[in-house]
């Protein structure tokens, strides 16, 4: 109740590729994207470094979007406020804190998506594009406890299911319900506002997606993706591009790597590292992060203080 839906730690690739099933997180298919008018301008590429991986290398975006570490402390924060303050209230409402993040070894460390696919020659030559590990990634919700309207009105304000949040006012066991409940107290501790956004902003968030979109789709990208798959074709693989091998729908048919998945991943990693497809990704989705922040400036100035803010909350909350 207190934590926001986490996106999966499974590797970003793309929309149609999330849309595909490819990640546990339900996306929607309107987020990244803008009206069709808008015209897209291929920034200049200052230099392609050559990358079997960039999972150790920065993106300008990374400074407006939760680390792995900076997210964990502010649902952990999270978590504990709400539950402080439903114990003000009389009620023993314990929200389990959240788990640390369990990211496999090819997963980047600064950022809390991958991008451009797999990375690590190794890790596909065991588990193919199946997560790495038999529970990496994975894990269910605990079971949501059983509210009595009181607990209900306390959480959110309002005792009335119709509504998401209410005014609070309600007097329960001597204590005044706060706007939003307990829920909105906790929010507000953390972002300023009742009705804040706990986590990344929206516009970052959105700005993450739509860079990765046009990244793929810039003809420079779209070259490399040609090399690649001419690549695969004299390993007697037929793919376009490597996202179109990552989602291929056959890997889901078996819940470990099959002998002809490891081998189309395999192939996959040595085109990567033949063509620099990777070296040559990283370097227009990093041109398209900086024109895209240099664009939005006054906004993502203002992301960049928030988040700071709020992680400086979280830990003050924790340590209090």
């Amino acid at each position: 109740m207190f934590s926001r839906p986490r996106r999966s730690t499974a590797l970003l690739i793309a929309l149609p590729l999330l849309l595909a099933g490819c990640t546990s997180a339900v996306a929607d298919p309107k987020r990244g994207t803008d009206a069709p008018s808008r015209v897209v301008v291929p920034p200049l590429v200052s230099a392609t470094p050559v990358l079997d991986s960039a999972n150790n290398q920065p993106l300008p975006l990374d400074a407006y979007l939760f680390d792995p570490e900076q997210m964990f402390t502010v649902e952990k924060a999270q978590a504990q406020l709400g539950t402080s303050c439903m114990a003000r209230f009389g009620f023993s409402y314990t929200h389990p804190a959240p788990l640390q993040p369990r990211r496999g070894s090819d997963a980047p460390t600064t950022r809390r998506d991958g991008r451009y696919g797999p990375q690590n020659a190794a890790v596909m030559a065991k588990w193919g594009y199946h997560p790495e590990g038999d529970d990496v990634g994975t894990g269910s919700a605990p079971p949501r406890p059983q509210l009595s309207q009181q607990m209900t009105a306390a959480l959110r304000g309002s005792s009335d299911m119709k509504q998401k949040y209410g005014p609070g006012g309600q007097v329960i066991n001597g204590q005044t319900v706060p706007d939003h409940g307990c829920v909105g107290e906790t929010v507000k501790k953390l972002t300023g506002a009742v009705d804040g956004r706990v986590g990344d902003a929206q516009l970052a968030e959105d700005l993450k997606f739509r860079t990765l979109q046009d990244s793929q789709q810039d003809a420079r990208t779209r070259a490399v993706f040609a090399q690649w798959s001419q690549c695969m074709k004299e390993s007697g693989f037929s793919y376009p591009d490597p996202v179109a091998a990552m989602g291929d729908k056959t890997w889901s048919d078996s819940p470990v790597p099959t002998p002809h998945e490891i081998l189309v991943a395999t192939a996959d990693a040595a085109c990567r590292h033949r063509t620099n497809l990777v070296g040559v990704w990283y370097a227009v989705d990093f041109a398209y992060q900086q024109q895209a922040i240099a664009e939005n400036a006054a906004a993502m100035a203002q992301i960049k203080t928030a988040l700071q803010a709020q992680v400086k909350a979280a830990t003050a909350a924790l340590n209090g």
